[in-house]
């Protein structure tokens, strides 16, 4: 949304390039115009500049109302939030993991996790760095971990994303987890010799270049389809480059504004079993789960 005060700002520029032109007319014009006519003109720039003011003084309290609202709107929410979301996911195990630039989420995800009462048995961010398209590279981890290459460079980018997906979910892999993180490919924080039906992706990035959803998030979910599990993608609002529309082709539940407590609901009730593009960017398709308005 662009604000209007600098709309306004940009009118009084405009005011202003014009008595500098009239100066500098006048400077240089034949015949000097009369006192009276200066003046009047001087009077009328005065009177624009006041009703400026006047404009740019209501905007700045327009929108300063606004934002009280939008806040006390979210501070409902997050006070309200706990009640709703208590015990939805009890004694549910949920594993996240991160594939986007933002740490700081992740945090919170897993926070609003645990305060539906799943177990997030894992966390597993994803390497930024890793040349996931390097089939010569991915080969090369799959012969040292003793799993063995596809026929092709797709075949062995398939069995990589599988054995991430079995690792995180069903335990299989349970005993490569270490290998993987020398290998350089991602993080592994947690017990994951459990298994889960749960799966949080932690995407967005911070620019286009550095998004991965084609690359990781896509070859993910394929996997993890596979094993029935349910995966629920998220992200802020102001992520540099969403993850959304790729999350939306593979068919998944999306929320765009997991930071706030109203995605974060959202989020929970996706795990549950409600597929919908949650959140206020254009991709979205709703804002409140249709679970929550049937109560």
């Amino acid at each position: 949304m662009i604000d209007i005060r600098y709309h306004i700002y940009s009118l009084a520029a405009v005011f202003l390039a014009l008595a500098v032109g009239i100066v500098v007319g006048t400077s240089f014009a034949r015949s000097t115009p009369s006192d009276s006519a200066g003046r009047q003109t001087i009077l009328r720039y005065e009177n624009d500049m006041h009703v400026l003011k006047d404009e740019i003084s209501k905007a700045h309290d327009d929108a300063a109302s606004k934002d009280a609202v939008v806040k006390a709107c979210q501070d409902y929410c997050k006070t309200v939030m706990p009640a709703v979301i208590k015990n939805r996911l009890l004694w549910r195990n949920v594993a996240i993991i991160q594939t986007g630039d933002y740490d700081d989420l992740t945090g919170t995800v897993k926070q609003a996790l645990e305060l539906s009462g799943a177990h997030v048995i894992s966390t597993t961010e994803i390497s930024r760095d890793f040349p996931f398209d390097d089939n010569s590279k991915i080969a090369e981890i799959l012969v040292n971990s003793g799993l063995g290459t596809g026929s092709d460079g797709k075949q062995s980018r398939d069995k990589l994303f599988r054995v991430l997906a079995a690792s995180v979910c069903s335990a299989k892999y349970a005993n490569l987890v270490s290998r993987l993180e020398d290998a350089g490919i991602a993080t592994f924080t947690g017990d994951y010799g459990k298994q889960c039906k749960l799966v949080v992706l932690v995407g967005g990035s911070s620019g286009d270049e550095s998004n991965t959803a084609d690359t990781v998030d896509a070859q993910l979910i394929s996997q993890m389809d596979k094993l029935g599990i349910t995966i629920v993608g998220c992200e802020t609002s102001n992520a540099g480059s969403s993850y959304v529309t790729t999350w939306h082709k593979m068919a998944i539940a999306s929320v765009d504004n997991a930071e706030s407590a109203m995605g974060q609901t959202a989020l929970i009730c996706a795990l549950n079993g409600e597929v919908a593009s949650f959140g206020t960017k254009p991709t979205a398709d709703r804002l409140i789960p249709k679970t929550l308005e049937s109560q």
